[in-house]
């Protein structure tokens, strides 16, 4: 485990891989909103037999120090910056959930030195409709005030997941505890509420690039990963059925494989 300081606080990096030969090179996984690094643990093994992977807690979350003030998805990018100044050499293939993908998205478009290939998954470029924003105010007020009490953790679970009330809902509602208010209030006003368009980054991405919708997000249609794919040069796209905003904990199996795939065509294998 490496701790990384950053402009957003110490971020903790988990370099993790089960290869001796390191000649692909490194992945970067950054996870989505209310969960932490623990996101990927359904899709890290088959991943680390391809890429030496460093996975992120991203500010705030997991053994990350706690976000302190209002952020951006820009600011999360200039701390990916930071993390791969410190353990990385060279650019990385950045794999990145809605959060994550965000954040991957603003740095291909702005540091493309940085990112050989990238992965959204569920990562709308649009900013949250007006009727969500309202929405997203009051969770946030009340989450600064009484944290992630139940009713919250039902209407977090209902968006992450696609089935909220099954096998996997332990574990995100396991991150939420771990978080305090102002950290969580935070991160939600700072990268749901605070985010901005991001069309304009999609015609500056020269890395080739999978956008990955999901079919129990309504937010983020296959239309839309569509579109955004085409205004990406030479971007593709796909879908994963029975999956909330969390494809790599619900389809793990097909998650790790469209992902693998997506790096042997890179590789030339």
């Amino acid at each position: 485990m490496h701790q990384v300081s950053t402009r957003l606080g110490r971020l903790a990096v988990r370099e993790y891989s089960t290869r001796e030969d390191q000649a692909t090179g490194s992945a970067l996984l950054w996870h989505s909103m209310f969960t932490d690094s623990r996101s990927w643990s359904r899709v890290a093994p088959a991943l680390a037999e391809h890429r030496r992977l460093l996975i992120v807690d991203g500010p705030g979350y997991g053994h990350s120090a706690e976000l302190t003030r209002r952020s951006s998805i820009e600011e999360s990018a200039e701390a990916a910056v930071q993390v791969l100044e410190s353990l990385q050499d060279g650019p990385v293939d950045w794999v990145g959930n809605a959060w994550g993908g965000h954040t991957g998205l603003h740095l291909a478009a702005t540091a493309p030195q940085r990112v050989r290939s990238l992965v959204a998954i569920s990562s709308p470029v649009q900013p949250v409709s007006r009727a969500e924003r309202r929405q997203i105010e009051l969770m946030t007020r009340l989450l600064r005030v009484v944290g992630p009490v139940g009713p919250l953790r039902d209407a977090i679970a209902a968006v992450q997941l696609a089935d909220p009330r099954g096998s996997l809902r332990p574990l995100v509602d396991s991150g939420l505890r771990t978080l305090s208010r102002r950290s969580l209030a935070n991160t939600v006003d700072s990268f749901i509420v605070g985010r901005t368009d991001l069309s304009w980054a999609l015609p500056l991405i020269t890395a080739p690039t999978l956008v990955v919708a999901t079919d129990a997000r309504e937010d983020f249609t296959p239309e839309q990963a569509e579109a955004t794919a085409r205004a990406i040069p030479g971007g593709r796209w796909t879908v994963v059925h029975g999956s909330g905003v969390l494809a790599p904990l619900e389809q793990p199996a097909w998650t790790a494989e469209t992902i693998i795939d997506f790096w042997t065509s890179l590789d030339g294998v």
